[in-house]
């Protein structure tokens, strides 16, 4: 496992040690493939998932940390061997790439970090698993889950990776989930929510079948209830929106269940309904507002909806692509009365900010992402297969990058792995099918390492890094936020808490910050937290 130089002079990693990277770069970025379809991987293949990463067309992208393994989601939008696979790194060892790349070669390149490679689940439960009456996961172990999703799975698509409490406490999934659909064309595609700690995939039959492009997690203001903004990706697609309500022994099976935990069964879809007047067939240049309901009957339906993410800064807010009209946002008003969804008084507003056709458009928005840093990253499928960077509105458009085929995943985990928002991107390519499907990095011109300490990213040590570490204190990672464990010990701890109370203080503050001073609440806590630091010292 030998560095070698890539397109552009770019240091890469090929698990053979003969790969080039699949893209070429622009603006100031920068990048270093990961893993290429037909690598040898013989020397660390999980044993019956195949010595050579043989499985092509790229797609959707997550990600687990588990202490210093970074394990990455790949799925595989194929009809025959459809598969989510997963590509386990040694994360100081990423890094150490990702610096050499940042630095122009300063830090040494390393070697390797690619550990490993296999299925991302072990065992799967179909839609029928009760606890009582279908207990048994129809597939366990690597050769049996692989000889099941050759004769089950089909074009698994976009996927997205969720931590626990994505919209504050209690407001999101409780687990950690990594969320996918198979993209049919038809209405009998299915979604799978995976559960990264057990390594177990789950079907989610209560999101519906459709030809599913992605699912986005939306913000409901609440602890007791889910929701997700499904896309879909055929003719007479329509835009959907899943509520369900968490911990409810929906099959009654005398237990709560992954999905029951995390609201992903018993639930109930409603259609976006434009406002009277407004077009049911065909998203406007410019905004339409409207409802939700269970009917079909004046539902809006499109031909080519496309990849769907959250504002990480605003849980209410969405933006997705439609390969027919262009790139939009949605902004979502969820009420609920009485523990029910109260369709009367929610609703919803779609705007375009970036056309399909015409002055200022970027043809076949595809897969996009919308990072911590406030920046939308988007990928073309086709069209030149382009990768673009815009401001949340449209504007400020840079193309960052150019696919060699169509780029059809990407993913911030800047933030993740200890680098400020939108410094670094995992992107993947589809290849032609029998070759050239690819994982890879991108990395800004502005990346930088995160101050030790500064667990969210804000380039500021202080009282949000604090919080993070208490909200998850004496938790394993996982469960526990794998941001509140900088120790990357798997603990959240005496040790996390040190290393940012050692470095209290250290950066900018943000402008919405109120400096270096705490909250007056917060002053005593921090004393106890100082005296806890000091006893450890000692």
């Amino acid at each position: 496992m030998a560095a070698v130089l890539s397109a552009g002079a770019t240091p890469a990693l090929a698990i053979n040690g003969n790969n080039a990277r699949q893209f070429s770069t622009s603006a100031g970025w920068d990048g270093f493939e990961i893993v290429t379809q037909g690598n040898n991987i013989s020397a660390i293949d999980d044993p019956g998932y195949g010595t050579t990463a043989s499985r092509g067309t790229y797609d959707g992208i997550g990600t687990y940390l588990d202490g210093n393994k970074l394990s990455i989601y790949v799925n595989h939008e194929v009809t025959n061997n459809a598969a989510i696979s997963r590509v386990d790194v040694d994360l100081q060892a990423l890094k150490q790439a990702i610096n050499s790349t940042i630095d122009g070669g300063a830090t040494p390149f390393p070697s390797s970090f690619v550990t490993g490679m296999g299925y991302a689940y072990d065992q799967v439960f179909d839609g029928n698993y009760n606890a009582i009456s279908n207990p048994s996961p129809v597939a366990s172990g690597t050769v049996a889950v692989g000889i099941y999703g050759d004769a089950n799975f089909s074009r698994f698509c976009s996927g997205t990776s969720y931590m626990p409490d994505s919209f504050g406490a209690g407001h999101g999934f409780v687990d950690q989930v990594y969320l996918t659909g198979e993209e049919v064309f038809n209405t009998t595609g299915r979604f799978y929510a995976l559960d990264p700690s057990t390594q177990t995939l789950w079907e989610a039959p209560d999101l519906g079948g459709g030809s599913w492009e992605n699912a986005a997690q939306v913000d409901t203001g609440n602890s007791t209830h889910t929701a997700l903004y499904l896309s879909e990706d055929r003719s007479g697609g329509q835009i959907q929106l899943y509520i369900g309500e968490k911990g409810v022994d929906s099959n009654s099976d005398g237990e709560i269940d992954f999905l029951e935990r995390n609201g992903m069964r018993g639930g109930t879809i409603y259609y976006f309904h434009p406002e009277p007047g407004a077009s049911t067939f065909d998203l406007p240049d410019g905004t339409v507002s409207g409802t939700w309901s269970t009917s079909l009957v004046g539902a809006l339906t499109e031909d080519k909806l496309e990849d769907v993410h959250a504002n990480p800064a605003d849980g209410t807010q969405v933006v997705f692509g439609d390969q027919t009209d262009g790139l939009y946002t949605m902004d979502l008003d969820l009420q609920f009365a009485g523990g029910v969804f109260d369709t009367v008084n929610s609703g919803a507003t779609i705007d375009q900010i970036v056309p399909e056709f015409g002055a200022g458009s970027i043809g076949n928005p595809d897969n996009l992402t919308w990072s911590d840093d406030g920046k939308i990253y988007l990928q073309q499928d086709g069209a030149g297969d382009g990768m673009w960077q815009m401001d949340a509105d449209g504007t400020n458009r840079t193309q960052i990058a150019t696919g060699f085929s169509e780029p059809s995943g990407i993913v911030d985990v800047s933030t993740l792995i200890g680098y400020a928002p939108g410094s670094v991107m995992l992107t993947s390519l589809q290849g032609n099918g029998g070759s050239g499907a690819q994982l890879s990095t991108l990395i800004s011109p502005n990346a930088m390492q995160l101050l030790v300490g500064d667990l969210d990213g804000d380039g500021f040590v202080g009282v949000d890094d604090l919080n993070i570490v208490l909200a998850n204190w004496n938790q394993n990672v996982p469960p526990g936020n794998p941001l509140a464990d900088p120790s990357g010990d798997g603990f959240v701890g005496i040790d996390d808490l040190n290393t940012v109370l050692g470095n209290w203080n250290a950066g900018t503050p943000p402008p919405a910050s109120s400096g270096s001073i705490p909250e007056p609440g917060m002053a005593s806590l921090i004393v106890v937290c100082m005296a806890c630091l000091i006893r450890k010292r000692v």
